[in-house]
């Protein structure tokens, strides 16, 4: 048998967490005096702006133990979230179809997917380093599911995450052909109002996106 401590969080606690953080820091940012210096009226902004997501990923975290045998792909609550009664999971391998990891700057996931058109799927916020064992866990998955002896002698693979399908590359590429009008115009229209730093995260972003939409399991 094999055994992860892993750090998960929800996103139906961290909603809550969110707004009321997040409308916090913007009611702070109503309160800064309008002759601060630029640099130091935008440095606290930004504090203001990104302090929330460490209340938001402390509050709506919880952490499981993933125990992998012969058998089974079995979780076991070691911290449950806020004010939560999950029970533990048992699923045979026999259920399992494949399995995804997906990254999302910040907001990451695993998902099994199952037989009867279920899934078992836990998120993960990666805003800040993870003290836990989820890349020890990914690393060692494939190999103990090669050895894993299934009844009907097929194979578990590796899945396609959701920007690895075609409807999100049509988005996508959608996406691409609007940032690239926005760039073109800025460099015809230099008066347009666009900033080169809003192009900049514009295309980053983009650019993120293509990456894991293409990238080989």
């Amino acid at each position: 048998m094999k055994s992860y401590e892993i750090n998960i969080n929800s996103n139906w606690r961290a909603i809550p967490v969110a707004i009321f953080f997040f409308g916090l820091s913007i009611y702070l940012m109503t309160l800064i005096p309008r002759d601060w210096p630029d640099l130091v009226n935008f440095g606290t902004i930004a504090i203001l702006f990104f302090s929330p997501i460490i209340p938001v990923t402390i509050l709506s975290r919880g952490k499981i133990r993933i125990e992998l045998t012969e058998e089974t792909f079995r979780t076991i609550w070691v911290k449950r979230f806020f004010l939560s009664n999950e029970q533990n999971v048992e699923l045979g391998w026999n259920r399992v179809i494949d399995y995804v990891n997906q990254e999302d700057r910040g907001l990451d996931s695993f998902r099994l997917t199952l037989t009867n058109n279920q899934q078992f799927k836990f998120y993960r916020y990666t805003y800040f380093p993870q003290k836990d064992d989820f890349d020890k866990f990914l690393s060692q998955l494939p190999g103990f599911i090669k050895s894993v002896n299934l009844a009907d002698e097929r194979t578990i693979e590796q899945g396609k995450t959701e920007f690895q399908t075609r409807s999100f590359k049509w988005v996508l590429i959608g996406l691409t052909v609007l940032a690239i009008g926005l760039l073109v115009n800025t460099l015809m229209n230099p008066n347009s109002g666009t900033r080169w730093a809003t192009l900049g995260v514009i295309f980053s972003g983009i650019l993120f996106y293509w990456i894991q939409a293409n990238r080989k399991n």
